[in-house]
């Protein structure tokens, strides 16, 4: 694992890297933006196709290590709410528990994969959370009953109600941090499995 603890995000292309200089850098090593850490005001399509192939490679990971059958049920869907959730997140920054929580609203209600709907979009929570640094501590095991409950199909369980389960299952994070969290290994991740001190 990398000590070092300068640990910069690009808000245009995600891609995260350490900084070598006291100075801020004047553009992302990979997409050379010079806006890097201005985030966009409009989510550009080469964006929301990554995306979408972030999310589809989190759920396959997902059924390979727990189990259940691997396949996309609705991809109109899946393009949809990634738009809606890259949207939530560019005007919601600095309230990353309400982008945890319209990520489990979005993802875990409508049914975009053959299986694993739930564990994906606790995933996909997960993930948003911590590029946005913050911590969803609680592990999937833990969560399940509570996502069961979103998942339900006369579900009483609104937006409101999931950002406050978030906010008592995370805290922040620093930048320093963040490396170690994004270092773990990826699918301890995804899953939430991962020892929290």
């Amino acid at each position: 694992m990398i000590k070092n603890d300068n640990v910069i995000f690009c808000t245009r292309c995600y891609h995260t890297w350490n900084k070598r200089q006291p100075k801020i850098p004047k553009f992302c090593p990979k997409c050379k933006t010079p806006y890097w850490n201005k985030p966009r005001k409009r989510i550009g399509k080469r964006i929301v196709v990554k995306m979408i192939e972030t999310i589809i490679e989190i759920h396959n990971n997902i059924i390979k290590l727990s189990g259940g059958e691997i396949g996309v049920r609705e991809d109109g869907g899946i393009y949809n709410s990634t738009v809606k959730l890259l949207n939530y997140q560019s005007r919601n920054r600095k309230s990353p528990v309400s982008i945890g929580a319209f990520a489990i609203n979005e993802f875990a209600k409508r049914h975009y994969f053959n299986d694993g709907n739930k564990r994906t979009a606790y995933a996909v929570a997960k993930v948003f959370m911590l590029v946005n640094r913050f911590h969803l501590k609680i592990s999937y095991k833990e969560a399940t009953d509570f996502m069961i409950k979103v998942a339900d199909y006369n579900s009483k369980l609104d937006f409101n109600n999931i950002g406050k389960w978030i906010e008592e299952n995370c805290h922040p994070i620093t930048e320093k941090e963040l490396e170690s969290y994004l270092s773990k290994n990826f699918v301890n991740l995804m899953l939430g499995d991962e020892e929290d001190e």
